[in-house]
């Protein structure tokens, strides 16, 4: 009988990476966002109800193109003011897949909205300085967003002056 011991390799991935080489992970980002004068404006990440996957957010970023600091209001399964328009861009985080992967999830965002979010949870606030990005990653699927729900950054107006964002999403889909 042979006593040696047989190795065997073992991969660690980190969570986003596995689930790129899935072919589940995307990003992507908004329009350009725009507001001021007293209106508002969001960029969202929207899973329909019919989509059929749950929704993990592992990164977003927050542009501030603006010369004045900008506040953004986080918000999970809220309906938010204005009708959103659908961005065109995003990918799969796998692109040696063809075709590649499509998201069921959307990204949407509207400029110059009135009002505030309603009902859902307001999960935090972030402020972004001028002229900079703001990244947060490595959420490791922390929000968990179901089909018919949403993850929304709202803008909140500051005055009479126009500011601009843009806003990125990094995340996957599993199967609900």
């Amino acid at each position: 009988m042979n006593n040696e011991k047989q190795l065997h390799e073992v991969n660690v991935l980190p969570e986003n990476v596995y689930h790129s080489y899935l072919g589940e992970y995307f990003l992507g980002q908004t329009e350009v966002i725009s507001l001021g004068g007293g209106f508002n404006g969001w960029g969202r990440l929207v899973n329909p109800a019919d989509s059929g996957v749950n929704l993990f957010l592992n990164a977003y970023t927050i542009s501030n193109y603006s010369n004045e600091p900008l506040t953004t209001e986080a918000w999970i399964s809220s309906t938010v003011p204005g009708r959103g328009r659908t961005s065109p861009y995003f990918a799969a985080g796998n692109q040696s897949i063809i075709p590649p992967p499509m998201p069921k999830v959307k990204i949407e965002n509207a400029s110059f909205v009135t009002g505030k979010p309603r009902e859902g949870t307001h999960a935090f606030v972030r402020r972004v300085e001028p002229m900079l990005t703001l990244t947060k990653h490595d959420f490791q699927g922390m929000f968990i967003i179901p089909p018919g729900s949403s993850f929304s950054l709202f803008f909140l107006s500051k005055g009479k002056n126009q500011a601009y964002a843009r806003v990125a999403f990094g995340w996957w889909e599993e199967k609900a």
